[in-house]
């Protein structure tokens, strides 16, 4: 299970030290760093939060931009008021659980690895479409593109069924 968490969190940066006892030895995991002070909360930082933000509704993203293909990694999830739970998972494979927020320029998770129960702390990163652009007057929510995966339109009735498996069991933990 390791082999496999390791290659579905590829594309994840971590953002704090791993927790003892899960080694994820990941290149591509990068620790990101966070502003030395906090920025007063202008008009620019507000619009830009909002534009960050996902609509609520079921999203599915996968490193490969088609459904279901073997070997490749996929994120459901259900996202609402910026609070989300979902699951990462390769087809014919087992799941992981993951909840947590959508955040400027990022997706703060914990991932619930499925056969010991313990909670990681993980980072997607998130690109916002340029073409976007919000306005104190005009907020734009629009779905953001996440580092390293494709958004895929159609959520099959399995990834349904995963999604509802980890919404039944980490809902109240972010929807109170």
């Amino acid at each position: 299970m390791k082999a496999l968490l390791t290659y579905l969190l590829a594309p994840v940066k971590q953002v704090t030290p791993v927790i003892a006892g899960f080694s994820l030895a990941v290149a591509g995991l990068m620790a990101m760093n966070a502003p030395a002070q906090a920025a007063p909360r202008t008009l620019v930082n507000t619009a830009m939060a909002q534009a960050t933000t996902l609509p609520d509704g079921v999203y599915l993203y996968g490193q490969s931009a088609q459904p279901n293909q073997l070997g490749q990694a996929y994120f459901v999830f259900e996202s609402r008021q910026g609070k989300l739970v979902g699951a990462l998972y390769m087809p014919n494979s087992s799941f992981d659980c993951t909840y947590g927020s959508v955040e400027p320029e990022k997706l703060s998770l914990m991932v619930i690895d499925t056969y010991d129960r313990s909670e990681n702390p993980y980072v997607i990163a998130t690109e916002q479409p340029e073409t976007t652009v919000a306005s104190r007057l005009n907020p734009v929510a629009s779905p953001v593109s996440l580092e390293g995966y494709h958004r895929i339109q159609q959520v099959s009735a399995n990834d349904q069924r995963i999604l509802n498996t980890c919404k039944q069991n980490y809902q109240t933990r972010v929807w109170k």
